[in-house]
């Protein structure tokens, strides 16, 4: 049975409060701006976060508004990723991961998953 939308909340919120710790990801983000949705592909799990200036804002339930990534995975891999217990780039280089949108977005997304799974 998949991570269920409540432990994929519960993981997504502490991956924000990781992120927003972290002044490295501060310094690393503070002139982007990106709205990204996160989507379970075996649940309807689906989430919504935005960056702007270094600071990810509380995730809202569902995808709100236009994104300028969509991030697809199955919801354990999400949950995995979130508390830290997968390295995203394996999970991405192995397929596990699907992003969708401009190249920008994509290496800024990576900086920060990185940032924040190496503490």
């Amino acid at each position: 049975m998949p991570a269920s939308r409540e432990d994929l909340r519960e993981a997504l919120d502490d991956y924000v409060e990781q992120a927003n710790a972290n002044e490295r990801v501060a310094r690393t983000l503070r002139n982007w701006r990106c709205v990204i949705h996160l989507r379970a592909l075996d649940s309807d799990a689906a989430f919504t976060l935005d960056v702007d200036g270094g600071r990810v804002t509380p995730a809202l339930d569902g995808s709100v508004g236009a994104p300028d990534l969509i991030v697809r995975a199955s919801a354990d891999d999400l949950s995995d990723i979130f508390w830290g217990e997968v390295n995203p780039a394996e999970r991405y280089n192995q397929g596990a991961l699907k992003i969708e949108g401009p190249q920008e977005h994509l290496l800024r997304l990576d900086a920060m998953a990185m940032l924040v799974f190496l503490g």
